[in-house]
């Protein structure tokens, strides 16, 4: 839980780190207002100047007004554009600027986006897999400082869901999700249907589903892919 560290020890030690004659500052971008609230209000007793944005438009006036040292970055801001097309945007986040991610999607993949090539230097964390709140203030700390980053990239770690799936498997996962066909996907990923059914057929074995699983296939694929990555955007269908 973001809002509950389990002592203040840990905040105590990360407000020494960020406090200074030169107080950090950090935008905080998330749509949800409660946790909005909560983040902003860790962070400030960690010592940090914190202004907030309730959306992607919001955030990227913000980060353009107040410079700041760092940015947190929900993915999922809501309808629009998400946190990645805000990170995609902005060149100056995770090199200039310390970036953030804290979403719920597991993998950036589910969205078509490669936070490895794009934000090297960028923290991903997963909001369901934190153990308290210490560990954001400990990847501000990793991201602004430039150092032991790895330990902060959840979308690496292979205990993540779909941890096993390639990007073309990801992508297949997705257009299924979407309700698509096999020759819509085919269409989509500029594949022959021949290659496009024995693509899908390895991504529906990779996540435990077989021709002779009971019920329909497709739906059960799709089930499983909403409950990691959210509801398929159909804006995604060419990522």
């Amino acid at each position: 839980d973001v809002g509950s560290p389990k002592n203040n020890d840990s905040v105590a030690g990360a407000a020494s780190e960020s406090s200074s004659n030169f107080p950090r500052s950090v935008v905080v971008a998330e749509d949800d207002a409660f946790m909005r609230s909560l983040i902003s209000e860790y962070l400030e007793t960690a010592g940090f100047l914190v202004t907030t944005a309730n959306s992607a438009t919001d955030a990227r006036r913000l980060i353009r007004a107040v410079d700041p040292d760092a940015v947190v970055l929900d993915v999922d801001l809501g309808p629009g554009p998400t946190g990645l097309d805000v990170a995609m945007g902005i060149p100056e986040l995770g090199n200039e600027v310390g970036l953030v991610f804290l979403t719920n999607f597991s993998d950036p993949r589910f969205a078509g986006y490669d936070v490895r090539a794009a934000h090297p230097r960028a923290a991903y964390l997963n909001k369901h897999m934190m153990e308290d709140a210490s560990t954001l203030l400990s990847a501000l700390n990793a991201v602004l400082m430039d150092r032991d980053l790895e330990g902060f990239r959840f979308d690496r770690r292979q205990d993540r869901p779909f941890a096993n799936l390639s990007k073309s498997q990801i992508q297949a996962l997705r257009l299924i999700a979407q309700g698509k066909t096999n020759q819509q996907i085919a269409d989509i990923r500029q594949r022959s249907l021949a290659a496009t059914e024995s693509l899908v057929a390895r991504t529906l074995l990779a996540i435990g589903i077989s021709s002779s699983t009971d019920g329909n296939i497709r739906v059960d694929a799709a089930r499983q892919f909403m409950m990691n990555a959210g509801v398929p955007r159909e804006d995604l269908t060419a990522s």
